[in-house]
């Protein structure tokens, strides 16, 4: 559907041209990690979905893909759908953190629609994902826990990163 919209004119739609483009090699990380960045943050919607969905590997195990991750911490509105498992509620607790299209996208259009009629509530998902992901998904809070477990006590420069995020959630949360 969005590849239809596309070539119609409706939408920008950024999509894989690779079978399984995560396991193709770029000619530097850092370039692809900030176009990556660059491309999301500038979305307003995010396609997600339980990582390896189409792939016989997981032997029906779901689990939070990536893209969780980088469309949230994009400040994006996420379209997919939420896996179904402890760790995905655990991890994104918060209201709308993916709004639900069919897995065969035969609806994504029209959820788009109706939420670009709704400017302010794709707004508020957007800020709310974005200040949600930096209260939760920064690495200072794995490495908080890992030091945790260990029983050391964390340094200076964790708390104070850890202020930062909190500050800049802030900011995230209020936009106008």
């Amino acid at each position: 559907m969005l590849l239809e919209a596309t070539g119609r004119g409706k939408v920008f739609y950024i999509y894989d041209t690779f079978p399984r483009i995560a396991e193709r090699d770029v000619y530097d990380h850092r370039q692809h990690r900030s176009l990556f960045a660059n491309l999301a943050k500038r979305s307003r919607y995010f396609m997600v979905a339980p990582g390896k969905i189409n792939l016989d590997e997981t032997q029906g195990q779901v689990e939070v893909g990536y893209r969780y991750y980088e469309g949230a911490a994009a400040g994006a509105v996420l379209l997919g759908q939420p896996p179904d498992c402890e760790a995905f509620r655990e991890l994104f607790p918060w209201q709308d953190v993916v709004i639900e299209v069919q897995p065969d996208g035969s609806d994504v259009m029209e959820v788009i629609a109706n939420f670009d009629s709704e400017p302010a509530r794709v707004r508020a998902i957007q800020q709310r994902n974005s200040a949600e992901a930096l209260l939760r998904h920064d690495w200072a809070y794995r490495w908080k826990e890992i030091f945790r477990v260990a029983g050391i006590e964390p340094l200076p420069a964790m708390s104070a990163r850890e202020r930062r995020l909190k500050d800049l959630a802030e900011i995230a949360a209020n936009i106008p």
